[in-house]
C-alpha cells in the first residue's frame, strides 16, 4: 500500500565527525522512525521534506524515477511558527509531524528537471571554489604546477556553466525571467543571472528576498551567502564592465559620488529589483494568456 511521508532531512554530517551518521526523522501519520536514506521508504506515493541537501539529490531523483512525489517546504520559517504556536521545542521528531499538519499550497513539486539543475549548480559553485583556492596557492608559490590545475579547473567551470545556461533555456518560465533580466543588464549568457533566476524564490516579496540575500541594514548572519555571493559576482562583473567600456548609463544612475563597495551594493540592490520585475512580468504574460 503506498504511503505518505512527512521527513525533517538530517543536515548532513562534518566531514570531520563521520562516526556520526545523520539519519532522517520520518512520520507516517502514526509514528515517527528513523532512516538513513530516503530510498529506503519504498512504499512511499509521496514525501514532503522541509529541506535538501547536495548530498540527497540522487536519493530524490531516484524516488521520483519510481514515480514517488516529493514535496519540498518552500519556507521553514512556517516550522518556527508553527512550534511557537505549539509551545514546543525544536527536534527532529517534532519537525516531521509538524510538516504534516502544513497546507500542501506551501511546498513545491520538484520534478527531475529541478533537480538536474540544482547539481549542474551545485558543481559549478564547486569548481568556483577550487579555482579561487589554487590561484591564491598559484600566487604564493610561483614555481609550482597550481597554474596548470587553474587551467583544469578553468575548463570544467565554464563546462558547467554552459550546460546550466543550456537548461535555463529548456525552461519556457526560466528562460522568459532570463532574458528580460539579461537585457536590461546588458549582459549575454551570464550564468549568475541563470542561478539567479533558478534559486531564488522570486514569489516573495522584495522585503523578504533583501533579508534572504542579508541586502537589508541590520542583516542576520544567517542570510542566503552562497545566493548572495552569485548576486555580489554579477554586480562586480558588470560594474568592471562598465569601468572598461562606459555603458549601462540607467543602471548607474546617480552613482557617480559613491565609492566602489557602494556602487556594488547599490547594483545589488537595483539587480534584484530588475529580478523581481522580470518575474512579475512573465506572472502577468502568463495570467494575460499571452
Amino acid at each position: 500500500m503506498a504511503r505518505v511521508y512527512y521527513v525533517d532531512v538530517a543536515v548532513p554530517a562534518d566531514r570531520k565527525k563521520r562516526r556520526k551518521h545523520k539519519t532522517h526523522a520520518v512520520f507516517d501519520g502514526g509514528r515517527v522512525f528513523r532512516v538513513r536514506r530516503l530510498t529506503e521508504l519504498d512504499d512511499a506515493s509521496e514525501i514532503y521534506i522541509d529541506a535538501m541537501f547536495p548530498q540527497i539529490y540522487e536519493e530524490l531523483m531516484e524516488l521520483i524515477r519510481r514515480s514517488v512525489k516529493i514535496f519540498l517546504l518552500k519556507s521553514t520559517r512556517l516550522l518556527k511558527r508553527l512550534r511557537e504556536e505549539n509551545g514546543v521545542e525544536k527536534s527532529d521528531e517534532v519537525d516531521a509531524r509538524l510538516l504534516s499538519t502544513i497546507p500542501r499550497n506551501h511546498f513545491k513539486q520538484l520534478t527531475l528537471k529541478d533537480l538536474k539543475l540544482l547539481q549542474l549548480i551545485n558543481m559549478y559553485e564547486r569548481y568556483t571554489g577550487w579555482k579561487s583556492l589554487i590561484r591564491r596557492w598559484a600566487s604564493a608559490y610561483p614555481d609550482s604546477p597550481f597554474k596548470e590545475y587553474a587551467k583544469e579547473i578553468c575548463s570544467m567551470q565554464d563546462c558547467y556553466s554552459r550546460r546550466i545556461i543550456k537548461e535555463i533555456a529548456k525552461d519556457e518560465d526560466y528562460v522568459v525571467i532570463y532574458r528580460m533580466v539579461c537585457e536590461e543588464l546588458g549582459v549575454r549568457d551570464s550564468v549568475e543571472v541563470a542561478i539567479l533566476v533558478a534559486r531564488l524564490p522570486l514569489n516573495w516579496k522584495l522585503r523578504r528576498l533583501k533579508g534572504l540575500l542579508g541586502l537589508t541594514p541590520h542583516k542576520s548572519k544567517n542570510y542566503h551567502h552562497r545566493l548572495r555571493r552569485h548576486l555580489s559576482n554579477l554586480a562586480t562583473a558588470i560594474y568592471i564592465h562598465n569601468k572598461r567600456h562606459g555603458i549601462g548609463a540607467k543602471l548607474f544612475e546617480n552613482m557617480n559620488h559613491m565609492s566602489r563597495d557602494n556602487i556594488i551594493y547599490a547594483l545589488q540592490l537595483r539587480i534584484l529589483k530588475i529580478l523581481k520585475r522580470a518575474w512579475q512580468q512573465r506572472q502577468h504574460m502568463l495570467v494575460g494568456g499571452q
